[in-house]
């Protein structure tokens, strides 16, 4: 993992910062950028600065953001999160219900726990943390995962969007709007799951997920 600090000990920063810290990433040869940060203002040299990453076959996962209000009725756009290039994650609770805070917009992918997560913190602490940054790790780990076995499987390196390809392969729709949960939650066994719900003997299976 190679850790690039783009924001302050308050977690504010410049866009600026942002950019430089995608430009070293592609440097080093990443194969996956996760972001859990995020602003109101569409920045065109941000906007380029993902563009070069996805060129370059790195994948980038973005929060979709928190300024939701829990209804698709209305579009809350956060960047880079709202770039069609980026795999924007939406936060769900642990009853796979979509997190009133979440954004609603048509570039959301999928979405992933975001409420009440547990992880590190600041000076050796632990902390239960809910939003879109939380559930963006969940992808990243993920599509780690899935590229790893997916280039394992077709003997030779995938591109991006055969990588993006399998991981919507990997979700499970909630039954919300599409604007709200994207292709739904990752879910990495969901390829297992569905061949056992469609098993081969012409009888179905029903299975809660």
């Amino acid at each position: 993992m190679l850790i690039v600090k783009v924001l302050d000990q308050n977690g504010s920063g410049q866009y600026e910062w942002i950019i430089n810290g995608i430009y070293y990433a592609i440097e080093q040869n990443v194969d996956i950028i996760s972001m859990s940060l995020g602003g109101p203002e569409d920045v065109p040299e941000l906007h380029e600065a993902i563009q070069k990453a996805v060129e370059q076959h790195i994948l980038v996962v973005c929060a979709a953001g928190n300024e939701g209000d829990g209804q698709d009725i209305t579009n809350e756009l956060g960047y880079p999160g709202s770039y069609n290039e980026v795999i924007s994650v939406g936060a769900i609770n642990l009853n796979r219900r979509i997190s009133d805070f979440s954004n609603s917009n048509n570039e959301v992918d999928l979405v992933a726990p975001g409420e009440n997560i547990l992880s590190t913190y600041p000076n050796g602490k632990y902390a239960s943390l809910s939003g879109t940054s939380m559930a963006t790790p969940h992808v990243s780990g993920a599509l780690a995962l899935i590229k790893a076995i997916s280039n394992q499987a077709f003997e030779r390196k995938l591109t991006e969007p055969e990588i993006y390809a399998q991981l919507i392969k990997r979700t499970v729709p909630l039954g919300h709007s599409p604007k709200l949960e994207g292709n739904g939650m990752v879910y990495l066994t969901a390829v297992d799951y569905l061949a056992q719900v469609f098993n081969t003997d012409g009888r179905t299976a029903v299975l809660k997920v």
